[in-house]
């Protein structure tokens, strides 16, 4: 009994670590799948390479900033930026758009390394302060506001102009259509021919 346990245990293992090895063959062919790059027919891991190295790069110039000195300890803002990073570009990024271009990748790595965890700490502030929100709130009904005067202005300008263009269109409908109707049926109309006939 416990050897046909140990021998079904056994056959498991052996069918689950060939489905192992199926897999990790499957993606080393996919990763070694050449893609053409500045003419060059470069294997796509060496694109998944430089993108964690463009994140890294993006991190480190994230660290010169004066913003990031002022708040958390170099080595956390570094980490912090780079995990920002790499979550933003393969996770977000191809989530987001799923047939982007390896170059794209490329860029969006470095950017959001250097940018991903300045915008993440930005939300966190505004998300702890009540006064930060409140200032944005008013920022967004001020420019609102001031879009709708805006708008409002250039309607009571163009109104007149366009009111004219309305009514002009209206006449010309109501009189200059008809009369070319008018000519188009008279020359449509067949024309009688008469003939003449002699007599002898």
């Amino acid at each position: 009994m416990q050897q046909d346990m140990a021998i079904a245990t056994v056959k498991h293992l052996a069918i689950s670590s060939s489905g192992t090895l199926a897999a990790a063959a499957s993606l080393g062919a996919q990763l070694n799948t050449p893609h053409v790059y500045l003419s060059l027919h470069l294997p796509y891991w060496v694109f998944l390479v430089s993108m964690v190295v463009l994140n890294f790069c993006g991190a480190f110039f994230a660290l010169r900033i004066d913003y990031m000195q002022d708040s958390g300890s170099k080595v956390g803002n570094f980490f912090t930026a780079v995990l920002v990073g790499l979550i933003l570009s393969f996770v977000v990024i191809p989530t987001i758009s799923p047939s982007v271009g390896v170059g794209l990748m490329q860029i969006a790595s470095f950017i959001s390394g250097l940018c991903g965890t300045i915008l993440l700490r930005v939300i966190i502030n505004i998300l702890n302060r009540q006064d930060l929100q409140q200032a944005i709130a008013d920022l967004i009904v001020n420019n609102a506001i001031k879009a709708t005067q805006v708008a409002a202005d250039v309607l009571a300008k163009h109104t007149s102009k366009v009111v004219t263009a309305l009514i002009t269109t209206v006449i010309a409908s109501f009189i200059v259509v008809p009369s070319i109707n008018d000519k188009i049926d008279a020359n449509s109309e067949p024309q009688v021919q008469t003939v003449e006939v002699e007599s002898d």
